[in-house]
């Protein structure tokens, strides 16, 4: 049985605003709940780690939160905003990559980025400047030329996360942005992870133990849509102590893509 949820302590939790606000979100499909009753917030500062087993809910959190689905109960404020209320406001004010990014193929890596910046509502004059600004800080330079369809994953990976941040946004959603690197693209994507937290606040889904003990600063567990624990990766004991508490959740086999 899966141990009862607690609430975060404030030993540990980074000074800055409070940007995400998540208070009894639920959703429910017929029968099935994925989410029940999930509560935190999340402040400027830090990276955040969801962390569960397939089917617990990860993903559909995310997408109520990035405003792609609606809840069924419950309320989230994104940097004061209503996720329902105001959700084109919310857009401009959040970057999303998630788990499987849709990239267009056919466009070079620069191009495919000014794309981005376009939409994202960037002015005219600023958007080579944004481009240049990412495709630099995210190691693109030797690909810029290329077209998205003939980069690596760690590449395309990298082209996601750029697109995602390139307007600055306050609050950052990562959906298993390391699946599938190797361990050198792992290590440079948790390094940029870290930098993009120096000024918004980071919510990272993960799966993996190891990922979730050395780049977040708090997580919550999550077990068939309810909330375990959430806590500091000190307060959890450390990785053994995550995997202790990790190891007390189930995998939810559904149709349903939680």
């Amino acid at each position: 049985m899966a141990a009862t949820a607690t609430a975060h302590p404030e030993a540990g939790i980074p000074s800055g605003e409070t940007l995400v606000e998540v208070n009894g979100l639920c959703k429910t499909y017929g029968p099935l709940a994925a989410l029940e009753d999930v509560s935190f917030t999340v402040r400027r500062g830090e990276v955040f780690g969801l962390l569960g087993r397939n089917g617990s809910g990860k993903t559909t959190l995310l997408r109520i939160l990035t405003t792609y689905r609606l809840p069924t109960a419950g309320s989230a404020r994104i940097a004061g905003l209503d996720i329902v209320r105001d959700a084109f406001s919310v857009r401009r004010r959040i970057g999303y990559m998630p788990e499987h990014p849709q990239l267009y193929r056919d466009l070079t890596v620069s191009g495919y980025l000014r794309l981005y910046a376009t939409l994202q509502g960037i002015p005219g004059r600023e958007r080579d400047a944004r481009v240049r600004e990412v495709v630099e800080r995210f190691g693109l330079v030797a690909v810029e030329a290329r077209l998205v369809g003939h980069c690596s994953k760690g590449y395309r990976s990298r082209i996601a996360l750029a697109a995602a941040v390139m307007h600055g946004p306050d609050v950052i959603f990562l959906d298993e942005p390391t699946d599938g690197l190797d361990p050198e693209q792992r290590a440079r994507t948790h390094e940029e992870i870290r930098g993009l937290a120096r000024t918004s606040a980071v919510v990272l889904s993960t799966h993996d133990l190891s990922e979730a003990a050395s780049v977040c600063s708090r997580l919550l567990v999550l077990d068939r849509g309810r909330v375990v624990r959430v806590d500091t990766v000190e307060g959890f004991g450390g990785p053994q102590g995550i995997l202790e508490v990790f190891r007390q959740t189930r995998e939810r086999v559904t149709e349903q893509d939680l």
